[in-house]
């Protein structure tokens, strides 16, 4: 598998698109939250830029397809996503239909711009999954944009990007390098997480960025299990975000691999220098104060039962470091709802 041809960046936005000489037209995708938080440096006076600010968790299809519109008409030189994962893949989409140089900055953990995967939201409330040829040419980090994030997003994400690691690394694709990256942000992210509930500041969201960025790579090259496929049906079914559906869905997703792969769950517990990876997960969701169970949400109950065909049918399961049944995911999501 070949790894990623980008360039990093780390620092101020503004500064970074003025060293990349970037070409207009330029299409800009996020949210409005997240446009609306960049300094764009005066970029709109020497560059014609075009704002598609719609971007919605797990986008629906009819969001992507606004996008590829816009970007026909706009025929940019430049495509830059900026905002969550969901802005991020949404820049992929939009990528693959139009030649263009493509840069991203996220403004969470996910660690999306890392990956050529995608997940579009359908109208049967399953999430469609589809990967690029090419991963983002430029990816820019800024410190700051992160401090924008209202803390228990940044919690939620930084848990996505956590499991990540530890899917990673007991993934059966292996990948040296992926299972190296994974290994060095999932000794580290427990920690910056939870210094980061009780006090944020412009180094520690640096060192965020850089764990995540580990993380993102680790999934791109050993891919995710159990935890994620049970994520995205519940996302598509549900419409809650990524992020705080990681917190929910983590530490049972441990608790059954424990079960069926208590060896595999064993190594990455030592890989990362963690006894426990159950009670390290529940530490930092409840540090952020993060939903525990669907119920608290008020998701109805039906929800989970339509989850377990979608989440049987998933390719990630082959990638679980044990066999699956639906025994085990009728568990799973009773627990997850609580």
């Amino acid at each position: 598998m070949r790894t990623p041809a980008q360039r990093v960046h780390v620092g101020a936005i503004a500064e970074v698109l003025r060293t990349l000489e970037i070409e207009g037209p330029v299409l800009v995708l996020g949210s409005k939250r997240s446009v609306a938080a960049v300094d764009w440096g005066g970029l709109e006076s020497r560059l014609a830029l075009t704002y598609f600010d719609r971007s919605e968790p797990h986008n629906p299809q009819r969001v992507v397809d606004e996008a590829i519109r816009l970007a026909r008409d706009v025929a940019p030189r430049t495509i830059i996503a900026v905002g969550s994962a969901s802005a991020i893949d949404l820049g992929k989409t939009v990528r693959k239909e139009i030649d263009a140089l493509a840069v991203a900055i996220p403004s969470t953990l996910g660690g999306a711009e890392m990956s050529r995967g995608y997940g579009v939201l359908q109208a049967t409330h399953e999430k469609a999954v589809g990967a690029t040829r090419h991963v983002y040419a430029e990816v820019c980090y800024d410190p700051e944009l992160l401090a924008t994030l209202p803390t228990a997003t940044l919690g939620a994400s930084g848990l996505n990007a956590w499991a990540h690691t530890i899917e990673a690394r007991y993934a059966g694709r292996e990948h040296w390098l992926g299972r190296a990256a994974a290994e060095a942000a999932g000794r580290r992210l427990p920690a910056l997480l939870l210094e980061a509930a009780a006090s944020r500041h412009v180094a520690l969201h640096r060192q965020l960025f850089e764990a995540a960025h580990l993380a993102g790579f680790a999934l791109n090259a050993c891919g995710m299990a159990i935890h994620h496929a049970t994520c995205h049906a519940l996302g598509g079914l549900t419409r809650i975000p990524h992020g705080v559906l990681n917190a929910m869905v983590l530490p049972h997703a441990l608790r059954l691999n424990g079960r069926l792969a208590p060896a595999a769950l064993a190594e990455v517990a030592a890989s990362f220098a963690i006894v426990d990876l159950v009670w390290e997960a529940e530490r930092v969701r409840d540090a952020y104060k993060l939903p525990r169970t669907l119920a608290e949400l008020g998701v109805p109950r039906e929800t989970t039962e339509l989850a377990i065909e979608p989440i049987f049918a998933s390719p990630l399961l082959r990638n679980n470091p044990a066999p699956v049944e639906r025994g085990d995911l009728v568990d799973l999501l009773c627990a997850v709802y609580g």
